[in-house]
């Protein structure tokens, strides 16, 4: 414990240093007080129109930050060869990978929480409120950084940065949009190719689950402006979402423990 943690920490500081992380905050910061403009441009929905922007900004730039430090960090100590010196010591790969899982998650909820801060900054003086589904919201979307820090890793144990990139994104749009590919299966000239899409649909992680809107059910929980959240909706999405990281960083542990690093 006390070697992954050491991990996670060195990995935590790394990331932190890295220019370019403060680069994609930067533009998030930029969206975020451009949901302002369009609230403002919006007829009496300018409450509405900053959370959906807002949240939407917080979820697409939290995405990429994850899958730029996902598909770095590994990479740049095999590069460096520095991972030599860290499985030199007592310290099996397991721990090794668990290690920067952690310390990437910690570097993701320092990145939301500031981006939340800048958002909660914006959304208050306009007559905003801080809801238990807004922080629901906040919950899911790092529930969704997480399954992308996991597919991350999980590509980067046996792939190059580049393929890795493309890999996440792919992934990521195709399971963004798994609702509508679930749709496209059903048309009439697409039947042939039904058996497919539902096989790719099971398979690819739904993140269009953590979508921060969330779903309508008759019983609320918690609700982001109009849209209405049930209890079993948000247990069984961060259950869900568990289940799929511990997938991933199991084979990425399998994957990572079969590469011969000499």
């Amino acid at each position: 414990m006390k070697q992954m943690l050491a991990i996670a920490r060195n990995t935590f500081r790394e990331a932190i240093r890295d220019r370019i992380l403060y680069g994609f905050l930067f533009f998030a910061v930029l969206l975020i007080l451009f949901s302002v403009v369009l609230g403002q441009l919006s007829f009496n929905q300018q409450i509405r129109c900053t959370l959906d922007v807002g949240l939407a900004g917080i979820s697409f730039f939290s995405v990429l930050i994850a899958i730029f430090l996902g598909i770095t960090l590994l990479h740049k100590e095999i590069e460096k060869r520095t991972i030599y010196t860290v499985l030199s010591k007592p310290v099996s790969r397991a721990t090794y990978l668990l290690g920067k899982f952690f310390g990437l998650a910690a570097t993701m909820a320092v990145q939301i929480m500031l981006m939340v801060a800048v958002f909660l900054a914006v959304l208050l003086p306009m007559g905003g409120e801080l809801t238990s589904g807004l922080l629901w919201a906040i919950v899911l979307i790092f529930m969704e950084v997480l399954l992308v820090i996991s597919l991350a890793l999980f590509f980067t144990s046996f792939s190059s940065p580049f393929l890795s990139g493309i890999f996440c994104l792919g992934i990521f749009t195709a399971g963004r949009n798994a609702d509508l590919i679930t749709e496209l299966a059903k048309t009439k000239s697409l039947e042939w190719l039904g058996p497919i899409l539902d096989g790719v649909t099971a398979v690819l992680p739904n993140f269009y689950l953590f979508y921060p809107g969330g779903k309508m059910v008759e019983e609320s929980w918690a609700t982001v402006h109009d849209q209405f959240v049930s209890t079993g909706y948000l247990a069984s999405t961060i259950g869900y979402g568990l289940i799929y990281t511990g997938a991933f960083l199991v084979f990425s542990i399998a994957l990572l423990a079969r590469r011969d690093f000499v």
